[in-house]
């Protein structure tokens, strides 16, 4: 460059204007979706939950079934043996079920209900049902 010409300033890669600017802008950006995402978890959380719940009661009801065909000779007083409280869930989900079956009808042959309800012990209210589900089976004697 000849002596005494003028250069022109250039603007040239970003200034630290410009990328705070930018941090602040990914800031407010992220503030805005973390309580989306935070609710996002406990909505996950809470549908693993009932999904363990439904898997574990289908099981035990799937068992009862198993154990009591309705091409069998069931008698009442077997169904009603299977009536338990705190069963375990083998798949160590820490979730219990309370197996109720319904009183004896008095004819037969006759439809008795079998019922399941899974709780969980850990949970604000021990006592509450995660999931209910019933069952029929076919009983033919006392």
């Amino acid at each position: 460059m000849p002596p005494g010409a003028r250069t022109t300033p250039t603007d040239d890669g970003i200034g630290m204007v410009e990328v705070v600017i930018a941090m602040l802008l990914f800031a407010v950006l992220a503030m805005a979706i973390l309580p989306l995402a935070m609710q996002a978890t406990r909505v996950s959380a809470g549908n693993r939950d009932a999904v363990a719940a439904n898997a574990f009661a289908s099981g035990e009801l799937a068992a009862a079934r198993a154990r009591f065909p309705d091409d069998a000779a069931n008698s009442c007083a077997a169904v009603r043996d299977t009536a338990r409280t705190g069963g375990e869930d083998p798949a160590a989900t820490g979730l219990v079920a309370d197996t109720v079956v319904a009183a004896c009808p008095a004819t037969y042959p006759a439809a008795l209900t079998l019922r399941v309800a899974v709780r969980d012990p850990a949970a604000a209210d021990p006592t509450a049902s995660v999931v209910t589900m019933a069952t029929k089976i076919v009983v033919t004697a006392p």
